[in-house]
């Protein structure tokens, strides 16, 4: 398995760790970010722990900064999902960044035949493979983290109606077209810019006005 495979499907294995906001409170989910963010910036450096910086780093970007850099930005957006946003929100981004982009670097390195040039020769395989795991993988945990009577926001801008005023068919169309265009936005995405930010920011905003109105 090349590096680039393996820290995908890290990747994909820390959206198993998603059903967590549907049990722990939201003070303890910021906590446990926080933590895992110190980790990352303070412990798994080059000059504090060599050998695991060197397991984990998968970039040229990691060894130049020294940091790891896509670790970096996805655990800071978990934190800030956590902290600002509807918990089912958050929970549903978190499975769009997971299984989406995890399953759309899987599928599109071993079954992508039908690529393009101009989005840094990503696959269509690939992007109907985040279309898919983001819409099915975030369909379910929003509404097992509705279950969850802490899912209130700190924020009352952010608040979303009760899972019972929610019409089930329309939440699931909402959900096709914000994955969709996620898959869009990840596909996209050049090396300016992280997708790891971009598809946290747009799909929980998007998901959140939509869900209100």
């Amino acid at each position: 398995m090349d590096q680039e495979t393996k820290r995908k499907t890290i990747h994909i294995g820390f959206g198993f760790l998603t059903p967590l906001i549907a049990i722990l409170p939201r003070m303890l989910l910021i906590l446990i970010t926080i933590v895992a963010l110190f980790f990352i910036i303070v412990i798994a450096r080059p000059s504090m722990w060599k050998k695991g910086f060197e397991a984990m780093a998968s970039r040229e970007r990691d060894i130049r900064t020294g940091y790891l850099y896509g670790p970096l930005l996805y655990i800071l957006m978990v934190l800030i999902l956590v902290t600002f946003l509807d918990l089912r929100i958050a929970a549903s981004v978190f499975c769009m960044m997971a299984f989406g982009d995890g399953f759309a670097n899987v599928v599109g390195t071993r079954f992508g035949n039908h690529r393009y040039q101009r989005f840094q020769n990503k696959s269509a395989e690939g992007f109907l493979a985040f279309f898919l795991a983001a819409f099915i993988s975030s369909t379910f945990i929003f509404f097992l983290v509705s279950i969850n009577p802490e899912f209130a926001p700190i924020l009352d801008l952010f608040s979303i109606r009760d899972p019972q005023t929610i019409i089930v068919s329309y939440f699931l169309l909402v959900n096709m077209f914000v994955s969709l265009l996620s898959a869009i936005i990840e596909l996209t995405t050049g090396d300016k810019l992280n997708d790891n930010l971009t598809v946290p920011i747009i799909s929980g905003l998007l998901l959140t006005f939509l869900l209100k109105f």
